[in-house]
């Protein structure tokens, strides 16, 4: 019972956080040649996916009666962060290969324009450095390097998916207690 509540409750909650995801990125994609504002949407957007998973956290801790423990709570969550990180990769292949594969010129368009409003004061390595990034974005459409960047958004949302339910967690104090006749 626990175990099929902990995947049915992970793939609703992964899938629901998968489709804001994917609103979220197409408005930060929207925002690329921005970069200060692509990188405050980028720390937005995994702020209202971690705000989605603590409320998952509260739902799943509230089905078993206001108590769970560590590992059925990471066990839902880690189900979550499989769908959801799947859907990520997928709509960012998606995106940028055929619905904006503009978005990393817009990008170096706007990282130059803040070099060159920057003045004198940055060197050529300086900006060399700056672009070096990009070159390493435009990989990011090798099947290669979009299962290395799945794996590794996979530790990261797993890492901290422990710690939402490292927080939400609630023993049930009945729980190992002797049975008295």
């Amino acid at each position: 019972m626990n175990r099929q509540l902990n995947i049915n409750t992970g793939l609703t909650y992964g899938l629901l956080i998968g489709m804001v995801y994917c609103i979220l990125l197409y408005i930060r994609w929207d925002n690329a040649s921005n970069l200060i504002m692509y990188g405050l949407l980028a720390m937005l957007n995994y702020m209202v996916v971690l705000g989605i998973l603590f409320f998952e956290a509260y739902q799943r801790r509230k089905a078993g009666g206001g108590f769970i423990d560590l590992k059925n709570l990471f066990q839902t969550l880690f189900v979550t962060v499989l769908i959801f990180e799947f859907i990520f990769a997928l709509y960012n292949f998606i995106h940028l290969k055929y619905i904006d594969p503009n978005v990393i010129d817009r990008m170096k368009a706007g990282i130059l324009q803040m070099l060159d409003q920057a003045g004198p004061n940055v060197t050529e390595q300086q900006r060399e450095d700056s672009l070096k990034g990009l070159k390493e974005m435009e990989k990011a459409l090798e099947i290669g390097q979009i299962v290395k960047s799945y794996l590794i958004s996979l530790a990261i949302s797993g890492f901290f998916a422990f710690l939402v339910a490292l927080i939400m967690r609630k023993k049930n104090p009945d729980e190992g207690m002797p049975q008295t006749i």
